[in-house]
């Protein structure tokens, strides 16, 4: 009997951290409501195919994700919960697809913990649960990952075939695939002898390695399959080459750092480096190295030196060049658009976790990460509870006749509108350029935009919904109102102004 079970074990040792990782992004799944980033997608799914395209093609992502939640919602609908669901079954897929990548490169025992640290990674339970692109992006750039290492393996060149799929996916879902991309042909060429050492001839001649053609063609593929976005892409890349909404004082030495601090425990661990001065500084940076540097263990054994290149290549190449162009360039590196990366630097825990032979120090190292990814979970479900259903429940409840509600931020207006049903919520503006959000509603002034100068023409009262602490009706007529009702919950704020 023991050895029937160890066999199914072997065989489907994947099973339970794929289904605690189901399980806890199934929790609390709709308890935040919809906010401004998830806003844009429902706004957005709303229109058919041509209509999605375009107006994506005025933003600053490819279209792949809105154009799969489209049919999505016209199947299940478009409730939060339908929504989410759909990126919670991408995100749930992850954890398979790294589970076997680990196992055919290093053991079922780093693919164990390596599954367990990614089902557990609050920063990936987070946007795998979240209406976005983040776990979708993750989903196929880990599938293509998935092939690229048979194709490696196992040399069979049919696997180019499906990673060529994945891959163009990935790319028309984000534009940060690329960066995966680059550092596949980095991992390659670190795997192919005859690249390193310079002998490209025989390389080519012999078809070895990264100077196989087949792989070549493959990645000429892709080029050639994403030719027909290139002049959005370039067009959206140079609006945000003039400016963009991160601004460059964030981006520091603490900026990768804190990312992968945000892998285990949800938090930038700021605090830590605020405490008590130098020793706070001095505290910081030794858990950060701790973190970083963990995966040197690794190369105390010969025949994991390679995986371990790999794993920190495809971890943190992708941030080290975001990071660099955010420097050089214009910032962009954004947190949450590295689901890849947590994958590869968890992949690289769940290696050094596994290779500790005796079980008993094993199993009590395993724990105490998951134990500090516990944490990050109860931290992560405390700070992600967006009010918006609560502030506009209460205003549909107390409004009377002849009051409008308008809002005066886009960061309340997208998912305001989701919860107003798109009918009852006008954005509060002068004019606008038509691109980023705007490029929404930008040609249907009429129905969705309201001029400052005229809210007071709208009724006996105006409801403002904001953002706490932000003044949305200086300069207008508004402020000559009474405020006769304040609704403060959370990122939302509700200000009712009669006559």
């Amino acid at each position: 009997m023991n050895t029937k079970i160890k066999g199914l074990l072997d065989r489907f040792g994947w099973f339970f951290p794929v289904t605690l990782g189901f399980l806890l992004r199934l929790f609390d799944l709709t308890k935040s409501s919809i906010w401004h980033d998830e806003g844009y997608t429902m706004w957005l799914i709303r229109y058919n195919i041509p209509e999605i395209i375009a107006r994506t093609a005025r933003d600053v992502h490819p279209p792949a994700y809105y154009l799969i939640a489209k049919p999505w919602t016209m199947i299940f609908g478009n409730s939060v919960f339908s929504i989410r669901f759909l990126s919670l079954l991408f995100s749930v897929g992850i954890i398979y697809l790294a589970y076997k990548i680990i196992e055919m490169l290093v053991s079922k025992r780093a693919a164990f913990w390596t599954g367990m640290f990614i089902a557990l990674s609050p920063f990936l339970i987070r946007f795998g649960q979240e209406a976005r692109m983040y776990g979708v992006v993750a989903f196929f750039t880990t599938l293509a990952t998935y092939y690229f290492v048979k194709f490696v393996k196992e040399k069979k060149n049919v696997y180019l075939v499906p990673y060529t799929l994945a891959m163009i996916v990935a790319m028309y879902t984000q534009y940060y695939s690329f960066f995966v991309i680059i550092s596949l042909w980095v991992i390659f060429a670190i795997y192919t002898p005859e690249f390193w050492k310079c002998h490209w001839i025989k390389g080519f001649k012999e078809s070895i390695g990264i100077f196989n053609f087949r792989w070549w063609l493959a990645n000429i593929a892709l080029l050639v399959l994403y030719l027909p976005w290139f002049p959005v892409a370039y067009r959206q890349v140079t609006r945000v080459g003039g400016s963009y909404w991160i601004k460059p004082e964030w981006i520091t030495l603490r900026t990768i750092p804190g990312n992968v601090s945000q892998f285990l425990t949800y938090t930038h661990m700021d605090v830590v480096y605020g405490w008590h001065g130098s020793l706070g500084v001095l505290l910081y940076w030794v858990l950060i190295l701790a973190l970083l540097g963990s995966g040197l263990l690794l190369y105390v054994k010969k025949d994991k030196r390679v995986v371990a290149s790999a794993l920190y290549i495809f971890g943190y190449l992708p941030m080290i060049l975001v990071f660099t162009l955010s420097k050089l360039k214009t910032p962009i590196y954004q947190d949450r658009y590295f689901p890849f990366s947590a994958l590869a630097i968890l992949a690289i825990w769940g290696c050094v976790v596994a290779m500790i032979n005796n079980k008993y120090a094993r199993v009590a190292a395993g724990t105490l990460v998951l134990i500090a990814m516990t944490f990050g979970l109860a931290v992560m479900h405390t700070e992600v509870n967006h009010q918006m259903k609560q502030v506009t429940d209460q205003i549909k409840a107390e409004k009377k006749s002849g009051e409008e509600v308008v809002s005066g931020s886009l960061y309340t207006y997208l998912d305001g509108s989701y919860y107003f049903n798109y009918q009852d919520l006008k954005f509060v503006s002068k004019s606008v350029d038509g691109f980023g959000e705007t490029s929404l509603f930008y040609d249907q002034a009429d129905k969705y935009i309201v001029n400052p100068n005229k809210l007071a023409s709208l009724g006996s009262g105006v409801w403002m919904l904001g953002k706490p602490g932000e003044d949305y009706v200086t300069g207008t007529p508004l402020q000559y109102w009474n405020v006769s009702k304040v609704i403060e919950k959370g990122t939302v704020r509700a200000v009712l102004y009669t006559r």
